[in-house]
């Protein structure tokens, strides 16, 4: 097994490198990652309904989508991220089997005195509350499967439960998310800075399985942001992979109540009604929408700088 930790906290950057790994190495690899404040999606999740847009966008917070199903989770530097990705030799029942494959980050924990259980869903609790949510994507055609978690040491959790909360309601077939109490191993167990425990995870893991140092080199980072630049910043990938949903919301603009209903497929607004709860004058422009890509700057193309107060309700 090889093993690296990456020095990259852009969440884009990251998630391709496992797409290049997963499909590019023949070997086995462990990696450790951190990002910057960023939203991760599930691949089958809508956007809008996991991430609270707005609070995202105010807050330079990235929206991302990953390869892997599962739930939405909130990545910053307080937080680490671990991925295994692996040749299917033990066969397809060992490659869906979480417990399998987190037995090794939970001795590693308990080398730490961190000890963990399982949830129902196979989430790592520590005192009953929820410090890691994983999941898992097979490559098919390569027999490789990666798997992928999170573990909260020193995040932000107040910013966490914002960012993963949309204001709207949302009707649509996409996997929605379900929501756990989480904690911070640093509540419970304090090893310093997060660059100080991630040293230490890192060590521990890189013992577990005897796993020998790799580097990337500048060839591979230029194909890691290919990847990166072809899929992972692309709205059409974090916001139009997003199955058709029908919006609901009510919003406050210049002292007015407004109620929205908008229908989105392939990442195109096919109908939408705004309308105010009193009978009033003021009129907002929507009309000329339909049929515009639900991406933030085409949204915004012809409007004023106070029209992006309304604009914005639409994710």
């Amino acid at each position: 097994m090889r093993f690296f930790i990456s020095d990259n906290t852009d969440a884009y950057f990251n998630l391709a490198i496992e797409q290049y790994l997963l499909h590019n190495f023949s070997e086995d690899v462990l990696f450790l990652w951190r990002s910057h404040n960023a939203v991760v999606l599930g691949k089958h999740q809508n956007a809008c309904a996991e991430a609270n847009y707005e609070f995202c966008k105010k807050n330079n917070i990235k929206i991302a989508r990953r390869l892997s199903g599962g739930g939405t989770v909130f990545h910053d530097l307080g937080n680490i991220n671990f991925t295994l990705i692996r040749n299917l030799t033990d066969g397809m029942s060992k490659a869906v089997d979480y417990r399998y494959l987190l037995e090794p980050i939970r001795t590693v924990l308990a080398d730490l005195n961190i000890e963990t259980t399982y949830s129902k869903r196979d989430d790592l609790l520590l005192n009953d509350l929820k410090i890691s949510g994983n999941a898992q994507h097979i490559h098919q055609k390569g027999l490789r499967n990666l798997h992928h978690g999170t573990l909260l040491y020193d995040s932000d959790l107040k910013k966490l439960n914002t960012a993963i909360r949309s204001e709207g309601t949302y009707e649509g077939k996409s996997v929605p998310s379900n929501r756990s109490e989480v904690t911070n191993i640093r509540e419970h167990h304090n090893y310093g800075e997060t660059e100080a425990f991630l040293a230490l995870l890192g060590k521990g893991m890189k013992d577990y399985f005897g796993a020998n140092d790799i580097s990337l080199y500048s060839d591979e980072i230029t194909k890691i942001n290919e990847i990166m630049e072809e899929r992972f910043i692309r709205e059409s990938w974090i916001l139009g992979y997003s199955p058709k949903y029908i919006h609901h919301r009510k919003f406050d603009y210049r002292g007015y109540e407004y109620q929205l209903k908008m229908e989105v497929n392939d990442a195109v607004i096919e109908k939408l009604d705004i309308h105010a709860s009193q009978d009033i004058a003021l009129q907002l422009n929507y009309k000329k929408l339909i049929g515009i890509e639900l991406e933030w700057e085409k949204i915004c193309l012809g409007y004023e700088e106070e029209d992006k107060q309304w604009l914005i309700k639409l994710f």
